[in-house]
């Protein structure tokens, strides 16, 4: 009996929806600020204006062409980019086709824009991170890694990560079998040394286990997020006062605004009283902190201070980025222990981390 098959998703998904998603952010800071250094130059003369939405398109074009005319999995990695620059493109001239006279400058674009990102972003969470890889996906996904083998060469890494695909595949497939045989017969090249990044990662590593039981340490986390908390406080004050003295409206974006900044602050205070006990305990609440801001309350300074806002942004975004490496840290310490991070936290080919296997 045949059984109905849902799509099978890449063993990449995560690294190619991220590169989209952080080439796209990036695009359209980048397009933001060069206007904003340039004085919103036009591109063509007379009555022509070339938008740079056309340019979107035009990548967004050369992407899906790259997808569908070459194999590998660096033409994959070309195309993501490709795609999410476009998009950046596109999505920034939002104003424009939401008024009647085609304002760029209209207000609540930039609230709209982020609203858009924060849906893409939950989108790609939901697609790459928030289900298991069934056992078909993984055959599925050995076949195209070994189909690679045809044009490329594999290194053992590569072996490695195809034999843990196929102890997950399903065990009644009659392909498993020989492709398990097919891949011992395999000549692959040795694993090569980590580049630069990969490098520079296990540096930072070794340096937060070299220091993380310091009490300096603990104290500095402490004074980052404890100024956080009362630079939030601040603005809140501040903003309570020009609205009391009545050089400032209060509307109902500037109020949901307030109240998310004063429980993001209430977070960061919980997790300063944890620390003390439980570092990944505290971590935890100022990664709720840090979520509250990115998720909520930065949608309304955007609306309400449009790209001005991206300021704030970035500085909760390098928090999150850090804050969320330390957990990741802790963690692999809470389970394999200083000793043995460098054996446990080998990585696997680019497409993802063996662990994404399990996880949910």
């Amino acid at each position: 009996m045949f059984h109905r098959r849902h799509p099978a998703r890449r063993i990449e998904i995560r690294s190619l929806l991220d590169t989209l998603f952080v080439s796209a952010v990036a695009t359209i800071l980048i397009i933001r600020l060069q206007l904003w250094a340039t004085h919103y130059p036009k591109l063509g003369g007379g009555k022509l204006h070339i938008a740079h939405l056309l340019w979107g398109g035009l990548a967004m074009l050369v992407a899906v062409v790259v997808l569908l005319s070459f194999l590998g999995r660096g033409r994959r990695h070309a195309a993501a980019v490709l795609g999410g620059v476009g998009f950046g493109f596109f999505i920034d001239e939002l104003g424009k086709f939401i008024t009647t006279n085609n304002d760029y400058f209209f207000r609540p674009a930039a609230g709209i824009i982020y609203v858009v990102f924060i849906a893409l972003f939950l989108v790609i969470r939901s697609l790459g991170w928030r289900h298991r890889f069934t056992p078909e996906e993984c055959l599925a996904n050995a076949l195209v890694l070994l189909s690679e083998s045809a044009h490329r060469d594999l290194t053992e890494r590569d072996r490695v990560f195809v034999r843990r695909l196929l102890e997950h595949s399903p065990p009644d497939e009659p392909l498993v079998a020989p492709l398990t045989d097919l891949l011992a017969r395999l000549e692959c090249k040795p694993v090569p040394p980590p580049g630069h990044l990969v490098s520079a990662g296990r540096r930072l590593r070794a340096w937060y286990f070299s220091v993380m039981e310091e009490r300096w340490f603990s104290t500095l986390l402490a004074a980052v997020f404890a100024t956080l908390a009362v630079l939030t406080l601040i603005q809140l004050a501040l903003a309570i006062i020009h609205v009391a003295n009545g050089h400032q409206q209060l509307h109902v974006i500037s109020i949901v605004g307030l109240a998310s900044s004063l429980v993001a602050s209430a977070m960061i205070v919980i997790g300063l009283s944890r620390l003390r006990d439980s570092r990944m305990e505290a971590y935890r609440w100022f990664d709720h902190a840090l979520l509250l801001q990115v998720f909520f309350t930065e949608v309304f300074a955007f609306l309400e201070n449009q790209f001005g806002a991206v300021f704030g942004l970035l500085l909760n975004l390098a928090l999150l980025l850090t804050l969320r490496a330390m957990m990741h840290a802790e963690w692999h310490h809470a389970l394999y222990g200083a000793d043995a991070l460098e054996s446990a936290l080998e990585p696997l080919p680019a497409a993802a981390a063996a662990p994404a296997l399990a996880e949910t």
